[in-house]
């Protein structure tokens, strides 16, 4: 059996006993255990200690689930607070998944520079950067931070997709020209600089299978 003392349905004590309740109420009093403005109530059996509200056990001594406790007003979570695993726990900004909830809550600020977007293939909510063009959109980059970006991307395209083709047709027409004749001898001289430039650089970097035969 176990005696639970309470005041205003806050639990005080949880004790339990085997002799008759009267009498057990009555060494409680007299050791002042047991005052006058508390309340208590008897149960058979009690199958979570770890409780502090009286009105979350049962009649039966079973324990309410925590979203019982909520839904009855019995338990009331802080803002930084949810269920997890069956527990209370505090959001933790650390964690991208808390934050967000944080950030949703107006408990913490996302960056401006930042959005939270949908990730479909994970099926959750992450924290991304923002695209350039909606920090424009935004005010956050101005008009030149914008295009000195754009003059970067097309830089890089031009390098990966144009620059080596520019060098073959370029060669391509030199070699037209060194083979009519129609190059100065300064030209024809850098030319085969170039030439021998490219030897040395493939002698020095062998393919695997001149290394390996």
């Amino acid at each position: 059996m176990h005696i639970v003392i309470y005041k205003n349905n806050k639990i005080k004590k949880i004790l339990s006993f085997n002799s008759n309740v009267n009498t057990i109420v009555d060494k409680l009093i007299k050791s002042n255990i047991l005052t006058s403005e508390d309340k208590y109530k008897v149960f058979d059996n009690i199958k979570n200690m770890a409780v502090e509200d009286i009105r979350a056990i049962n009649d039966d001594g079973s324990i309410k689930s925590l979203g019982e406790q909520i839904k009855e007003k019995i338990l009331i979570l802080k803002e930084n607070e949810v269920i997890k695993d069956g527990v209370v726990v505090e959001l933790n900004p650390a964690y991208e998944e808390d934050k967000i909830r944080l950030i949703q809550r107006n408990l913490e600020e996302l960056d401006e520079n930042q959005k939270i977007e949908y990730q479909k293939e994970n099926k959750k909510y992450s924290i991304v950067e923002k695209t350039m063009i909606e920090k424009l959109e935004e005010e956050i980059i101005t008009q030149e931070e914008y295009n000195n970006h754009i003059i970067n991307i097309r830089q890089a395209e031009y390098s990966s997709k144009l620059d080596g083709k520019r060098a073959e047709l370029l060669e391509s027409v030199l070699h037209n020209l060194s083979s009519q004749g129609l190059l100065t001898e300064i030209e024809q001289s850098l030319l085969e600089e170039l030439n021998r430039t490219r030897l040395e650089i493939k002698e020095s970097n062998p393919k695997a299978e001149k290394i390996l035969n």
